[in-house]
């Protein structure tokens, strides 16, 4: 039976929650997509027990990048930009607000349809049912794979490969370094 496990990254050193102004939120997003793991986010030890026979796959943004390093202690087989995380649209609303607030009001004016000058939710969507093709490929060459991706595009990957087949044996909420496993049903 093959696995597909997804990991969201740990913890990166730009997860902070300062109140910001719109523009202040635009140069935060940008400081959190460059951050690496902060230190004192190390991964669960049993995680990089269970992966040690998994062909390692990662986004290309530094976070999960980081988060495979530290996890499985080299470099990832294979980083694919497929699996970057699902924008994080920015508008220009004249208020200051925590960052974690302008997350929420801002993925939801995204998913409504508001355009952001970023990828749309649509096409984000749809970029996961690509990724999810990619890595059912990845397991017909190279066995169980382990992804280490992000919190919204696991979500919707997931939500792929179940409709594809993939049995959902294993998820641990929505914090860093939560892991869904996924096994390919038998026909």
């Amino acid at each position: 039976m093959r696995e597909i496990v997804l990991i969201r990254h740990g913890r990166p050193n730009g997860a902070t929650n300062p109140k910001v102004s719109a523009a202040g939120f635009a140069r935060w997003v940008k400081r959190y997509n460059a951050s690496t793991i902060d230190p004192k986010s190390p991964p669960p030890k049993e995680l990089a027990q269970s992966l040690k026979k998994h062909f390692v796959v990662t986004s290309h943004l530094p976070r999960a990048i980081h988060s495979a390093q530290c996890c499985v202690k080299t470099t990832p087989n294979l980083t694919l930009k497929i699996l970057r995380e699902m924008d994080i649209p920015h508008y220009k609303f004249p208020f200051k607000l925590n960052v974690y607030t302008w997350l929420v009001i801002n993925r939801l004016c995204w998913v409504a349809g508001l355009s952001a000058r970023v990828e749309s939710f649509k096409t984000a969507k749809n970029r996961a049912k690509i990724a999810a093709h990619s890595l059912v490929e990845l397991t017909e060459r190279h066995g169980n794979v382990a992804v280490f991706g992000h919190g919204m595009m696991n979500k919707y990957i997931t939500k792929e490969l179940s409709n594809a087949g993939w049995n959902v044996s294993s998820s641990q909420g929505n914090n860093y370094w939560n892991v869904t496993i996924l096994n390919q049903c038998h026909r």
